[in-house]
């Protein structure tokens, strides 16, 4: 997709108020790049923060019309149908971490102009539709979607659409989670980028939580062994 200007206004004078530090410039010009943007990370390496930084820019300047949010609501013992309330009662508890990046965005004025042309969609609701056009769509932890459901929303995408995901293998909550069969499914396709995160670079937490991080994958590795004579 070639990013264009449209002629119908997304905010006057609307400005970003946050600024990305080099390492997140990187992400961002990647995502400009490729209609398909699949970035890898451990938890806390911002990549919700970025993608949302890089769909709300091209927003304010006219670029597109529209965001499309999606992130997997994972209940114990229960899935979205069995949950009280209409869709967006159901999804709402799920939109508060990206509301809340949008107004570190924007400031909460700005942000609450431009709600409305945001959406947050649970993949329940997707099929047999197709996205608008024109539009930026999100979605997070695509470590948390079966496979069939990954592929279910890039075929959804229209050609004037563009389409960024995000996920962290070592955070996966489902027993059939589709992340690395998709991964390869989708590795070296035209218009397809996939990008990995050193956490020694974009890692946002400290240094502490990392560390935790980090034994924590290496016990998984390990098969529920940790090795205390050796260095983490």
């Amino acid at each position: 997709m070639k990013e264009k200007r449209l002629s119908k206004s997304a905010g006057g004078s609307q400005k970003m108020e946050a600024t990305l530090a080099p390492h997140q410039k990187e992400v961002s010009n990647f995502l400009r790049s490729n209609d398909i943007s699949i970035v890898i990370g451990m938890a806390g390496c911002a990549k919700d923060f970025v993608q949302l930084y890089r769909a709300v820019d091209a927003l304010l300047n006219k670029e597109i019309e529209g965001i499309v949010i999606t992130k997997p609501i994972v209940e114990v013992g229960k899935s979205i149908g069995f949950l009280p309330g209409e869709a967006g009662e159901k999804t709402a508890p799920y939109e508060a971490s990206f509301y809340e990046n949008l107004e570190k965005l924007v400031g909460k004025q700005t942000a609450a102009s431009l709600k409305p042309k945001i959406t947050f969609e649970h993949v329940g609701f997707v099929r047999g539709k197709t996205f608008k056009e024109h539009n930026m769509v999100i979605i997070s932890e695509i470590q948390n979607f079966t496979l069939h459901e990954l592929i279910t929303y890039v075929t959804r995408l229209p050609e004037s659409s563009k389409l960024f995901m995000n996920g962290d293998p070592d955070q996966i909550d489902i027993k059939n989670s589709g992340i690395f069969d998709f991964l390869k499914i989708m590795d070296g396709l035209d218009g397809v980028g996939i990008m990995t995160l050193d956490p020694d670079v974009h890692q946002m937490r400290r240094k502490l939580i990392v560390d935790i991080m980090k034994r924590y994958k290496k016990f998984k590795d390990d098969k529920g062994k940790i090795r205390p004579d050796k260095d983490e």
